[in-house]
């Protein structure tokens, strides 16, 4: 069971980091391109 709990857990923290560096990368671009456009319109 401890060998299968620590495998679960980090397949768990695996995918949850990965989800966190997905929304921040998201976040990033869409800040970036409210920036670009908004010097664009500036």
């Amino acid at each position: 069971m401890e060998e299968e709990m620590t495998f679960s857990t980090k397949i768990l923290n695996g995918f949850l980091r990965f989800m966190v560096v997905v929304l921040i990368a998201i976040l990033l671009s869409v800040v970036i391109g409210l920036l670009l456009a908004a010097f664009g319109i500036l």
